[in-house]
Protein backbone atom coordinates (compact mmCIF):
# COMPACT_ATOMS: atom_id res chain seq x y z
CA UNK A 1 0.00 0.00 0.00
CA UNK A 2 2.86 2.36 0.78
CA UNK A 3 4.42 1.60 -2.59
CA UNK A 4 1.17 2.39 -4.38
CA UNK A 5 0.74 5.66 -2.47
CA UNK A 6 4.33 6.67 -3.18
CA UNK A 7 4.00 6.01 -6.91
CA UNK A 8 0.65 7.77 -7.12
CA UNK A 9 2.17 10.79 -5.37
CA UNK A 10 5.21 10.69 -7.67
CA UNK A 11 2.92 10.59 -10.67
CA UNK A 12 1.02 13.68 -9.53
CA UNK A 13 4.22 15.58 -8.73
CA UNK A 14 5.76 14.75 -12.12
CA UNK A 15 2.60 15.80 -13.95
CA UNK A 16 2.33 19.08 -12.06
CA UNK A 17 6.03 19.74 -12.62
CA UNK A 18 5.54 19.43 -16.37
CA UNK A 19 2.46 21.65 -16.33
CA UNK A 20 4.13 24.36 -14.24
CA UNK A 21 7.25 24.26 -16.42
CA UNK A 22 5.00 24.92 -19.40
CA UNK A 23 3.26 27.84 -17.69
CA UNK A 24 6.51 29.38 -16.48
CA UNK A 25 8.45 28.68 -19.70
CA UNK A 26 11.18 26.78 -17.86
CA UNK A 27 13.66 25.76 -20.53
CA UNK A 28 14.65 23.10 -21.44
CA UNK A 29 12.00 21.35 -19.30
CA UNK A 30 9.25 22.67 -21.57
CA UNK A 31 10.71 20.59 -24.40
CA UNK A 32 9.92 17.47 -22.32
CA UNK A 33 6.30 18.33 -21.45
CA UNK A 34 4.99 15.42 -23.53
CA UNK A 35 7.49 13.09 -21.84
CA UNK A 36 6.63 14.14 -18.27
CA UNK A 37 2.91 13.85 -19.01
CA UNK A 38 3.16 10.31 -20.36
CA UNK A 39 5.52 9.01 -17.72
CA UNK A 40 3.26 10.39 -14.99
CA UNK A 41 0.41 8.44 -16.61
CA UNK A 42 2.51 5.28 -16.81
CA UNK A 43 3.62 5.55 -13.17
CA UNK A 44 0.01 6.02 -12.05
CA UNK A 45 -1.27 3.06 -14.07
CA UNK A 46 1.52 0.76 -12.95
CA UNK A 47 0.76 1.62 -9.33
CA UNK A 48 -2.91 0.75 -9.90
CA UNK A 49 -2.07 -2.53 -11.64
CA UNK A 50 0.29 -3.49 -8.81
CA UNK A 51 -2.56 -3.26 -6.31
CA UNK A 52 -4.19 -6.26 -7.96
CA UNK A 53 -1.23 -8.23 -9.24
CA UNK A 54 1.14 -7.49 -6.38
CA UNK A 55 3.97 -6.56 -8.76
CA UNK A 56 4.90 -3.69 -11.02
CA UNK A 57 4.64 -4.52 -14.72
CA UNK A 58 6.83 -1.70 -16.08
CA UNK A 59 8.64 0.06 -13.23
CA UNK A 60 11.04 -2.74 -12.45
CA UNK A 61 14.59 -3.71 -13.38
CA UNK A 62 13.54 -4.50 -16.97
CA UNK A 63 12.41 -0.89 -17.54
CA UNK A 64 15.48 0.11 -19.67
CA UNK A 65 14.89 -2.88 -21.95
CA UNK A 66 11.19 -2.05 -22.30
CA UNK A 67 12.02 1.57 -23.20
CA UNK A 68 14.52 0.50 -25.85
CA UNK A 69 12.19 -2.09 -27.41
CA UNK A 70 9.26 0.35 -27.30
CA UNK A 71 11.39 2.98 -29.00
CA UNK A 72 12.45 0.55 -31.70
CA UNK A 73 8.84 -0.57 -32.18
CA UNK A 74 7.59 2.98 -32.71
CA UNK A 75 10.59 3.91 -34.86
CA UNK A 76 9.51 1.24 -37.36
CA UNK A 77 6.47 3.46 -37.96
CA UNK A 78 8.73 6.50 -38.21
CA UNK A 79 10.53 4.74 -41.04
CA UNK A 80 7.20 4.03 -42.74
CA UNK A 81 6.33 7.72 -42.32
CA UNK A 82 9.32 8.61 -44.51
CA UNK A 83 7.19 7.19 -47.31
CA UNK A 84 3.65 8.19 -46.33
CA UNK A 85 4.67 11.60 -44.83
CA UNK A 86 1.63 11.83 -42.55
CA UNK A 87 3.28 13.88 -39.81
CA UNK A 88 6.28 16.10 -39.10
CA UNK A 89 7.90 17.55 -35.98
CA UNK A 90 8.35 21.18 -34.97
CA UNK A 91 10.32 22.99 -32.26
CA UNK A 92 12.51 20.03 -31.34
CA UNK A 93 15.54 20.94 -29.17
CA UNK A 94 18.56 22.26 -31.06
CA UNK A 95 20.87 20.32 -28.74
CA UNK A 96 21.32 16.83 -30.20
CA UNK A 97 21.69 15.16 -26.79
CA UNK A 98 18.42 16.65 -25.54
CA UNK A 99 16.74 15.92 -28.84
CA UNK A 100 17.72 12.25 -28.94
CA UNK A 101 16.91 11.82 -25.24
CA UNK A 102 13.47 13.25 -26.01
CA UNK A 103 12.97 10.80 -28.87
CA UNK A 104 13.98 7.84 -26.70
CA UNK A 105 11.89 8.77 -23.67
CA UNK A 106 8.84 9.74 -25.74
CA UNK A 107 8.85 6.70 -28.03
CA UNK A 108 9.69 4.55 -25.02
CA UNK A 109 6.23 5.26 -23.60
CA UNK A 110 4.26 3.57 -26.39
CA UNK A 111 4.41 -0.04 -25.21
CA UNK A 112 4.13 0.76 -21.47
CA UNK A 113 1.17 3.10 -21.98
CA UNK A 114 -0.91 0.82 -24.20
CA UNK A 115 0.15 -2.32 -22.33
CA UNK A 116 -0.79 -0.95 -18.90
CA UNK A 117 -4.04 0.57 -20.15
CA UNK A 118 -5.01 -2.77 -21.67
CA UNK A 119 -4.09 -4.54 -18.43
CA UNK A 120 -6.58 -2.32 -16.59
CA UNK A 121 -9.40 -2.38 -19.12
CA UNK A 122 -9.35 -5.98 -20.37
CA UNK A 123 -10.42 -7.57 -17.04
CA UNK A 124 -13.46 -5.28 -17.02
CA UNK A 125 -14.51 -6.77 -20.36
CA UNK A 126 -13.51 -10.38 -19.74
CA UNK A 127 -17.10 -11.44 -19.11
CA UNK A 128 -18.01 -10.74 -22.74
CA UNK A 129 -18.02 -13.97 -24.73
CA UNK A 130 -18.59 -14.81 -28.38
CA UNK A 131 -19.13 -18.04 -30.27
CA UNK A 132 -15.73 -19.79 -30.59
CA UNK A 133 -14.11 -19.32 -33.98
CA UNK A 134 -12.85 -22.30 -35.94
CA UNK A 135 -9.33 -21.38 -37.02
CA UNK A 136 -8.12 -22.97 -40.27
CA UNK A 137 -4.71 -24.63 -40.29
CA UNK A 138 -3.62 -22.14 -42.92
CA UNK A 139 -4.30 -19.16 -40.63
CA UNK A 140 -0.65 -18.38 -39.94
CA UNK A 141 0.36 -18.42 -43.61
CA UNK A 142 -2.66 -16.37 -44.64
CA UNK A 143 -2.31 -13.84 -41.83
CA UNK A 144 1.40 -13.22 -42.27
CA UNK A 145 1.02 -13.02 -46.05
CA UNK A 146 -1.82 -10.54 -45.62
CA UNK A 147 0.33 -8.40 -43.32
CA UNK A 148 3.20 -8.35 -45.81
CA UNK A 149 0.87 -7.47 -48.70
CA UNK A 150 -0.74 -4.65 -46.72
CA UNK A 151 2.72 -3.30 -45.86
CA UNK A 152 3.80 -3.35 -49.51
CA UNK A 153 0.56 -1.66 -50.60
CA UNK A 154 1.19 1.09 -48.03
CA UNK A 155 4.59 1.78 -49.52
CA UNK A 156 3.40 1.47 -53.12
CA UNK A 157 0.37 3.79 -52.84
CA UNK A 158 1.09 6.07 -49.84
CA UNK A 159 -1.24 8.88 -50.89
CA UNK A 160 -4.34 6.68 -50.88
CA UNK A 161 -3.48 3.68 -48.71
CA UNK A 162 -1.59 5.42 -45.90
CA UNK A 163 -4.16 4.11 -43.40
CA UNK A 164 -2.86 0.57 -43.92
CA UNK A 165 0.30 1.60 -42.06
CA UNK A 166 -1.63 0.99 -38.83
CA UNK A 167 -3.22 -2.28 -39.99
CA UNK A 168 -0.48 -4.45 -41.48
CA UNK A 169 1.16 -5.31 -38.15
CA UNK A 170 -1.97 -7.00 -36.76
CA UNK A 171 -2.25 -10.03 -39.07
CA UNK A 172 1.53 -10.23 -39.45
CA UNK A 173 2.32 -10.39 -35.72
CA UNK A 174 -0.82 -12.22 -34.59
CA UNK A 175 -0.21 -14.92 -37.18
CA UNK A 176 3.31 -15.41 -35.84
CA UNK A 177 2.03 -15.47 -32.24
CA UNK A 178 -0.62 -18.05 -33.03
CA UNK A 179 1.86 -20.32 -34.81
CA UNK A 180 4.34 -20.06 -31.92
CA UNK A 181 1.72 -20.90 -29.34
CA UNK A 182 1.96 -17.47 -27.70
CA UNK A 183 -1.02 -15.46 -26.54
CA UNK A 184 -2.82 -14.22 -29.65
CA UNK A 185 -6.11 -12.58 -30.53
CA UNK A 186 -7.02 -15.43 -32.86
CA UNK A 187 -6.28 -17.86 -30.03
CA UNK A 188 -8.61 -15.83 -27.81
CA UNK A 189 -11.39 -15.96 -30.42
CA UNK A 190 -10.82 -19.68 -30.80
CA UNK A 191 -11.83 -19.95 -27.14
CA UNK A 192 -14.71 -17.50 -27.52
CA UNK A 193 -12.90 -14.79 -25.58
CA UNK A 194 -13.13 -11.24 -26.92
CA UNK A 195 -12.52 -9.14 -23.81
CA UNK A 196 -8.82 -8.63 -24.44
CA UNK A 197 -9.44 -7.57 -28.03
CA UNK A 198 -12.02 -5.03 -26.86
CA UNK A 199 -9.61 -3.88 -24.16
CA UNK A 200 -6.87 -3.33 -26.74
CA UNK A 201 -9.25 -1.36 -28.97
CA UNK A 202 -10.38 0.81 -26.06
CA UNK A 203 -6.80 1.29 -24.87
CA UNK A 204 -5.69 2.46 -28.29
CA UNK A 205 -8.50 5.01 -28.43
CA UNK A 206 -7.93 6.28 -24.88
CA UNK A 207 -4.17 6.59 -25.37
CA UNK A 208 -4.79 8.24 -28.75
CA UNK A 209 -6.96 10.91 -27.15
CA UNK A 210 -4.27 11.54 -24.53
CA UNK A 211 -1.55 11.63 -27.21
CA UNK A 212 -3.42 14.28 -29.14
CA UNK A 213 -4.49 16.31 -26.10
CA UNK A 214 -0.96 16.56 -24.68
CA UNK A 215 0.54 17.09 -28.10
CA UNK A 216 -1.80 20.01 -28.77
CA UNK A 217 -0.43 22.02 -25.83
CA UNK A 218 3.19 20.90 -26.05
CA UNK A 219 5.70 23.32 -27.61
CA UNK A 220 7.55 20.35 -29.12
CA UNK A 221 4.95 18.53 -31.19
CA UNK A 222 4.03 16.73 -34.35
CA UNK A 223 1.76 18.21 -37.00
CA UNK A 224 -0.31 16.01 -39.32
CA UNK A 225 -0.35 16.29 -43.08
CA UNK A 226 -2.92 13.61 -43.85
CA UNK A 227 -4.29 13.88 -47.41
CA UNK A 228 -7.96 14.87 -47.88
CA UNK A 229 -8.71 15.60 -44.18
CA UNK A 230 -6.64 18.70 -43.35
CA UNK A 231 -9.60 20.76 -42.06
CA UNK A 232 -11.49 18.16 -40.00
CA UNK A 233 -9.49 18.06 -36.79
CA UNK A 234 -9.78 17.39 -33.07
CA UNK A 235 -6.59 18.72 -31.48
CA UNK A 236 -3.97 18.04 -34.19
CA UNK A 237 -5.48 14.83 -35.54
CA UNK A 238 -8.02 14.78 -38.42
CA UNK A 239 -11.23 13.23 -37.10
CA UNK A 240 -11.15 10.12 -39.34
CA UNK A 241 -7.63 9.49 -38.03
CA UNK A 242 -9.01 8.52 -34.63
CA UNK A 243 -10.15 5.27 -36.22
CA UNK A 244 -6.48 4.36 -36.44
CA UNK A 245 -5.84 4.54 -32.70
CA UNK A 246 -7.92 1.47 -31.71
CA UNK A 247 -6.31 -0.42 -34.59
CA UNK A 248 -2.86 0.67 -33.43
CA UNK A 249 -3.77 -0.48 -29.94
CA UNK A 250 -4.49 -4.00 -31.21
CA UNK A 251 -1.25 -4.12 -33.19
CA UNK A 252 0.74 -2.93 -30.17
CA UNK A 253 -0.79 -5.51 -27.83
CA UNK A 254 -0.02 -8.19 -30.43
CA UNK A 255 3.60 -7.01 -30.40
CA UNK A 256 3.61 -7.10 -26.59
CA UNK A 257 2.46 -10.74 -26.79
CA UNK A 258 5.35 -11.45 -29.13
CA UNK A 259 7.80 -9.63 -26.87
CA UNK A 260 6.63 -11.59 -23.83
CA UNK A 261 7.65 -14.79 -25.58
CA UNK A 262 10.96 -13.32 -26.78
CA UNK A 263 12.04 -12.20 -23.34
CA UNK A 264 11.85 -15.76 -21.99
CA UNK A 265 15.03 -16.59 -23.91
CA UNK A 266 18.12 -14.54 -23.10
CA UNK A 267 19.65 -14.87 -26.57
CA UNK A 268 16.41 -13.82 -28.30
CA UNK A 269 16.03 -10.88 -25.92
CA UNK A 270 19.58 -9.63 -26.53
CA UNK A 271 19.07 -9.96 -30.28
CA UNK A 272 15.77 -8.04 -30.07
CA UNK A 273 17.32 -5.24 -28.02
CA UNK A 274 20.16 -4.93 -30.53
CA UNK A 275 17.69 -4.74 -33.43
CA UNK A 276 15.64 -2.14 -31.55
CA UNK A 277 18.76 -0.05 -30.92
CA UNK A 278 19.75 -0.29 -34.58
CA UNK A 279 16.28 0.71 -35.82
CA UNK A 280 16.15 3.58 -33.31
CA UNK A 281 19.58 4.93 -34.22
CA UNK A 282 18.77 4.75 -37.93
CA UNK A 283 15.38 6.36 -37.38
CA UNK A 284 16.77 9.23 -35.30
CA UNK A 285 19.06 10.19 -38.18
CA UNK A 286 16.26 10.01 -40.75
CA UNK A 287 13.82 11.84 -38.46
CA UNK A 288 16.28 14.70 -38.10
CA UNK A 289 16.87 14.80 -41.85
CA UNK A 290 13.32 14.39 -43.15
CA UNK A 291 10.61 14.52 -40.45
CA UNK A 292 11.84 17.42 -38.33
CA UNK A 293 10.73 20.72 -39.85
CA UNK A 294 12.13 23.08 -37.22
CA UNK A 295 14.41 23.20 -34.20
CA UNK A 296 14.63 25.71 -31.39
CA UNK A 297 17.30 28.39 -31.76
CA UNK A 298 19.40 29.90 -28.95
CA UNK A 299 18.74 33.59 -28.39
CA UNK A 300 22.38 34.38 -29.18
CA UNK A 301 21.93 33.02 -32.73
CA UNK A 302 18.88 35.10 -33.69
CA UNK A 303 20.46 37.59 -36.06
CA UNK A 304 17.57 40.06 -36.15
CA UNK A 305 17.76 40.76 -32.40
CA UNK A 306 19.84 43.67 -31.12
CA UNK A 307 22.46 43.14 -28.42
CA UNK A 308 20.19 45.02 -26.01
CA UNK A 309 17.26 42.70 -26.71
CA UNK A 310 19.41 39.58 -26.43
CA UNK A 311 20.81 40.75 -23.08
CA UNK A 312 17.33 41.56 -21.77
CA UNK A 313 15.96 38.16 -22.82
CA UNK A 314 18.90 36.23 -21.38
CA UNK A 315 18.65 38.19 -18.13
CA UNK A 316 14.96 37.18 -17.89
CA UNK A 317 15.89 33.50 -18.20
CA UNK A 318 14.92 33.02 -21.86
CA UNK A 319 17.26 30.71 -23.74
CA UNK A 320 15.53 29.97 -27.07
CA UNK A 321 12.98 31.47 -29.43
CA UNK A 322 10.15 29.45 -27.84
CA UNK A 323 10.00 31.44 -24.60
CA UNK A 324 10.54 34.98 -25.90
CA UNK A 325 8.62 37.79 -24.19
CA UNK A 326 7.66 40.19 -26.99
CA UNK A 327 7.51 43.08 -24.50
CA UNK A 328 11.29 43.03 -24.47
CA UNK A 329 11.54 43.49 -28.25
CA UNK A 330 11.11 46.46 -30.53
CA UNK A 331 8.34 46.37 -33.21
CA UNK A 332 10.60 45.15 -36.01
CA UNK A 333 12.00 42.36 -33.87
CA UNK A 334 8.52 41.38 -32.74
CA UNK A 335 7.33 41.11 -36.34
CA UNK A 336 10.21 38.80 -37.23
CA UNK A 337 9.89 36.73 -34.05
CA UNK A 338 6.22 36.09 -34.78
CA UNK A 339 7.20 34.72 -38.18
CA UNK A 340 9.86 32.48 -36.61
CA UNK A 341 7.33 31.10 -34.10
CA UNK A 342 4.40 30.85 -36.53
CA UNK A 343 3.25 27.23 -36.16
CA UNK A 344 6.82 26.25 -35.38
CA UNK A 345 8.19 27.63 -38.66
CA UNK A 346 11.62 27.97 -37.07
CA UNK A 347 14.61 30.25 -37.52
CA UNK A 348 16.25 28.25 -40.31
CA UNK A 349 13.11 28.49 -42.44
CA UNK A 350 12.81 32.16 -41.51
CA UNK A 351 16.28 32.76 -42.94
CA UNK A 352 15.21 31.14 -46.22
CA UNK A 353 12.21 33.47 -46.40
CA UNK A 354 14.22 36.51 -45.37
CA UNK A 355 16.54 35.84 -48.31
CA UNK A 356 13.52 36.44 -50.55
CA UNK A 357 12.38 39.59 -48.74
CA UNK A 358 9.76 37.89 -46.52
CA UNK A 359 10.03 39.14 -42.93
CA UNK A 360 6.53 39.06 -41.47
CA UNK A 361 3.52 36.78 -41.13
CA UNK A 362 1.57 39.06 -43.45
CA UNK A 363 4.21 38.70 -46.16
CA UNK A 364 4.03 34.93 -45.85
CA UNK A 365 0.24 34.92 -46.07
CA UNK A 366 0.35 36.60 -49.48
CA UNK A 367 2.52 33.92 -51.07
CA UNK A 368 1.07 31.16 -53.25
CA UNK A 369 1.96 27.58 -52.44
CA UNK A 370 4.30 27.08 -55.39
CA UNK A 371 6.34 30.16 -54.50
CA UNK A 372 6.47 29.26 -50.81
CA UNK A 373 7.45 25.69 -51.66
CA UNK A 374 10.31 26.96 -53.80
CA UNK A 375 11.51 29.43 -51.15
CA UNK A 376 11.56 26.82 -48.37
CA UNK A 377 12.79 23.98 -50.56
CA UNK A 378 9.84 21.91 -49.30
CA UNK A 379 8.27 19.56 -51.86
CA UNK A 380 5.44 18.35 -49.64
CA UNK A 381 2.66 20.83 -50.39
CA UNK A 382 0.61 19.60 -47.43
CA UNK A 383 3.29 21.04 -45.16
CA UNK A 384 3.16 24.26 -47.16
CA UNK A 385 -0.61 24.42 -46.60
CA UNK A 386 -0.06 24.27 -42.82
CA UNK A 387 1.93 27.51 -42.88
CA UNK A 388 -0.23 29.24 -45.46
CA UNK A 389 -3.31 28.55 -43.34
CA UNK A 390 -1.56 29.70 -40.16
CA UNK A 391 -0.36 32.92 -41.77
CA UNK A 392 -3.75 33.77 -43.26
CA UNK A 393 -5.54 33.05 -39.97
CA UNK A 394 -3.09 35.17 -37.95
Amino acid sequence: MRKVSFLAGLSIILYLFGQLALVWNLEPVTSFFYVTSWWSYIILLDSLVSRKSGKLLVLNRSLPVVIIVSCGYWCSFELVNLRIENWFYINVPHNVVLRYAGYLLAYGTVIPAIGLTTSLLSPLLSHIKVRPVTVPRSYTARATSCGIVLFLLTLAFPRYLFGLAWVFAIPLIDGINYRAGSRSFMGDLERGEIGRLLGALASGLLCGLLWEMWNSISPVKWVYTVPFFERMKLFEMPLPGYIGFPVFGVGTVAFIDLFQRIRRTRTALIFTVCIALLISALSFVFIDAHTVFSRTTPIEHLSFLSHRSKDALLASGVRTNLAVDEKLLDPGETRRMRLVNLRGLGYENYLKLEGHGISSVGDLGRLDEVTLSRMLGEKNLLRIHVYQAAARAH
